[in-house]
């Protein structure tokens, strides 16, 4: 199967990628210190309040590799039309 159709059919997915271990020891370190900022938290509404804005965080993480993917892809297609062209 060629590659569009392997993209077409989710069999592509390029977020999926393995994570590099300086990644996941950073993931780690950050949950590490938001469990300790919550615990050092009497109040439960202003722990609610940070998952909340981490939860935020995350999906606007999410959306920005979306949006840079997106034009990392239209770049390349750019890329791949004038050398087909020239």
């Amino acid at each position: 199967m060629n590659i569009l159709a392997e993209l077409f059919y989710g069999n592509i997915r390029p977020c999926d990628n393995p994570q590099s271990a300086e990644t996941r020891q950073k993931q780690k370190a950050l949950f590490t210190a938001i469990e300790k900022l919550k615990a050092s938290m009497p109040d439960e509404q202003l722990k609610e309040k940070i998952d909340e804005t981490f939860n935020l965080q995350t999906e606007l993480i999410s959306l920005s590799d979306r949006d840079s993917f997106i034009d990392g892809f239209r770049l390349g297609i750019c890329i791949g039309v004038e050398v087909l062209i020239q």
